[in-house]
């Protein structure tokens, strides 16, 4: 997958409580019926890497979203991958309020679904801490799609599972010490009998296998990811 040169901008949100967050959006140059992707971003919030991600997911048609779910405990956050920045990126997770970002996630969407000449679709994908978030929006909002890379937590939210009704697509890897082969065998269970609910796993890849930058990153692994996805993206968006 070729990088983008697209750049964005951002916005200012507001939940429905009042709270006022940004997000930083890229619009495309050639839309594609109107739709969006919102992207949840990792526990490093909306860095480098998710700008890039946006442009991406641009540059195939569609407006990418990409909201500041930390902005209820610190806003701004722009976060590397080692040392103390990822020390207090993991303060930042442990102290998210999951209700609350579900109204968060809410706002992007229908910022994204109100804007002129939207085609009435919006979809969800997330990486790592945004994957399992992915998940979760997905049981308790209504998203045209969903896709969770390496989601975090969703085991210990399957219950959930039984809530999702859109198609949704499950990026694994096998050596994700977040989601142990045991934690995958629950999640694959609960969507069983769900033809909507779409896994790949990827041998030998671990955790953050498709986050630039990272020393986890995989070339080969990341680009067959990205074809499976957007193949999943055309079908549903």
């Amino acid at each position: 997958m070729a990088r983008s040169a697209m750049t964005g901008a951002m916005v200012q949100l507001r939940a429905a409580d009042g709270h006022e967050f940004r997000a930083y959006v890229v619009e495309p140059a050639a839309p594609r019926n109107g739709n969006a992707i919102v992207l949840l971003h990792e526990i490093f919030g909306i860095n480098s890497y998710m700008r890039t991600m946006a442009a991406e997911f641009a540059a195939t048609g569609l407006t990418a979203v990409v909201p500041d779910l930390f902005a209820r405990q610190e806003r701004d956050v722009e976060l590397g991958y080692y040392g103390e920045e990822f020390k207090h990126a993991i303060e930042l997770r442990d102290g998210l309020d999951f209700d609350l970002v579900l109204d968060d996630i809410r706002a992007a969407m229908e910022w994204a679904g109100a804007r002129p000449g939207n085609g009435g679709k919006v979809g969800l994908l997330g990486y790592c801490l945004g994957g399992g978030l992915a998940f979760l929006a997905a049981s308790a909002l209504d998203p045209a799609c969903a896709v969770s890379y390496y989601g975090v937590g969703v085991q210990d939210r399957i219950e959930r599972a039984s809530d999702v009704r859109c198609p949704i697509l499950f990026h694994l890897a096998e050596n994700d010490h977040y989601c142990p082969p045991e934690a995958r065998a629950v999640i694959e269970d609960a969507f069983a009998h769900n033809p909507a609910a779409e896994f790949h796993l990827y041998p030998g890849m671990p955790h953050a296998f498709a986050t630039y930058g990272r020393d986890t990153f995989n070339q080969p692994a990341t680009d067959l990811a990205w074809d499976r996805t957007t193949t999943f993206l055309k079908d549903h968006l």
